[in-house]
């Protein structure tokens, strides 16, 4: 078993109703007398009506005339807001059993493929961005009667013997899931000596991305989260990858948690920086950030690269100490009953101390406070990031880690909950997850406000989400192309 993929090193340094959403209302629908909260907007608009037509956002105003015939929605005490991206998330993976348990229990692991899509959209997020997928998850994914809209970089870009990459054996992997590997000079030794190198150029991992439909190149920069020592791309290669994304028109994504991966990402003039930074050399102890910290935060403020700080990434782990997870009742709409009632079990417990040993063995000094450091440098740096107006995107990085702590879509509505805590304002998050995502990832002429001619995409709660983001627990109606889904209707299936 691979050990935790983010936390570690910085430790130790349905139905037939469903199947009709996807598509686009046969008939207008009128909003009436609603609250309208738009993040392009300096203020709501009171008593707004909005007309969706085609699957699209038609007439924003007030007292507006629909056509004949059309479906009307009472607004009033109601709030309406663009549907949240995460643009931070590894569908395919699971984030409820491990690998021996979906051998063991594979009606489990089909009953939680199956409530993904619809967790996701359970908690208002109706876009998705996908950060190393693979042809055959979007396959599953979208084969789903119901789903949120799908993007994604394709599969992530890595070094042989690197991070994710570290024991390539071509023979044994599907073409699907094999690694989109990048032949780096100066790691030569770790090159798989099946694999002519010709065909491994920053330009052909590139291209490989750009041919599956991706709209971004997610870079993996990871040298070891301060404990290990993996080859990670080095400056001239991340330098070509950058050309060849810009001439491909794709986003560059830098995976980085460390003080010398942001510095790399920043050097290679990346658009997104893919987490926070919350590994640095020293006592792993220190919450404080040093001053190389904090320049490097200033630094990515002034050059206006995003950043997705992923807080819940380190937070989720707590679950393995304290499973108190499994009695939110949000849980519910994440994932099914048995699946829960299995989680509970003699069984499950099993395992996930098996998890937790793996830590404590690998970690230097007692696990729990290292965990509790860890998680408090990434609200300190969070906090720098606000102070110096770092460009922030909203990304959960569902599911984060290994254990129970990150379920889907309620994995994002913790990630909303870290931000606040942290220091973020409701409006900060709301544009966060909709404009500045949207807008990041070129997909503003779509999504993200809502405004004549947009996919409506839309969330209505009854509660204010500029006051308090508890409003998030009060989504009442998700409407994708248009199409109006009750919340309670996404809970699984006995």
């Amino acid at each position: 078993m691979v050990l935790p993929r983010i936390l570690l090193g910085a430790l130790v340094a349905g139905g037939a109703a469903a199947a009709t959403a996807q598509a686009p209302s046969p008939r207008d629908i009128l909003i009436q007398n609603v609250t309208l909260i738009s993040p392009e907007r300096r203020r709501p608009l009171a008593h707004a009506d909005v007309i969706i037509r085609s699957g699209r956002i038609f007439a924003v105003g007030r007292h507006l005339a629909p056509a004949r015939g059309a479906e009307r929605i009472d607004g009033r005490g109601r709030f309406l807001i663009p549907g949240l991206i995460d643009s931070h998330v590894h569908v395919s993976h699971s984030a409820a059993l491990t690998d021996d348990e979906i051998d063991r229990h594979p009606d489990l692991w089909a009953a939680y493929r199956a409530q993904v899509p619809r967790a996701y959209l359970a908690f208002g997020f109706t876009t998705l961005v996908d950060l190393d997928m693979s042809d055959d998850a979007r396959a599953w994914f979208e084969s789903a009667p119901l789903h949120p809209r799908l993007r994604d970089c394709g599969r992530g870009v890595r070094v042989a013997g690197g991070y994710g990459a570290q024991h390539v054996v071509p023979a044994r992997r599907t073409a699907a899931n094999f690694p989109n590997l990048v032949y780096e000079p100066a790691e030569a030794k770790d090159w798989p000596p099946a694999l002519p190198p010709q065909d491994y150029t920053p330009e052909r991992a590139v291209t490989r991305a750009a041919a599956a439909g991706a709209v971004c190149l997610k870079v993996f920069v990871e040298p070891g989260f301060g404990i290990f020592h993996w080859p990670v791309p080095h400056a001239a290669t991340l330098a070509t990858l950058r050309r060849a994304a810009t001439a491909r028109g794709l986003v560059m994504m830098v995976h980085a948690t460390g003080l010398d991966a942001w510095r790399a990402s920043l050097d290679a003039h990346a658009d997104v920086i893919a987490h926070g930074i919350w590994v640095w050399p020293g006592d792993p102890h220190r919450i404080e950030p040093p001053a190389s910290v904090r320049q490097a935060i200033a630094r990515a403020a002034r050059s206006g690269v995003r950043v997705q700080p992923t807080l819940q990434v380190v937070a989720g782990e707590r679950a393995m100490l304290d499973p108190h997870i499994l009695d939110d009742s949000r849980l519910a709409f994440a994932l099914p009953r048995n699946l829960i009632e299995f989680l509970r079990t003699d069984e499950a417990r099993a395992d996930a101390r098996v998890l937790l040993n793996e830590y404590r063995s690998a970690s230097s000094s007692a696990f729990e406070p290292l965990l509790e450091a860890a998680i408090a440098r990434t609200h300190a740096t969070f906090r720098l990031m606000l102070k110096d107006h770092v460009h922030l995107l909203f990304g959960s990085d569902t599911p984060a880690g290994d254990g129970i702590g990150n379920p889907p879509g309620l994995n994002g509505r913790l990630e909303i909950q870290d931000w606040a805590e942290a220091g973020a304002s409701p409006a900060q998050i709301l544009r966060a997850a909709t404009l500045h995502n949207a807008a990041a990832l070129g997909m503003a002429q779509d999504l993200g406000t809502i405004t004549p001619g947009k996919r409506a995409d839309l969330l209505l709660l009854d509660a204010d989400p500029l006051l308090d983001v508890r409003a998030y627990d009060r989504i009442e109606t998700i409407f994708l192309s248009g199409r109006p889904i009750s919340r309670e209707s996404l809970r699984p299936a006995d």
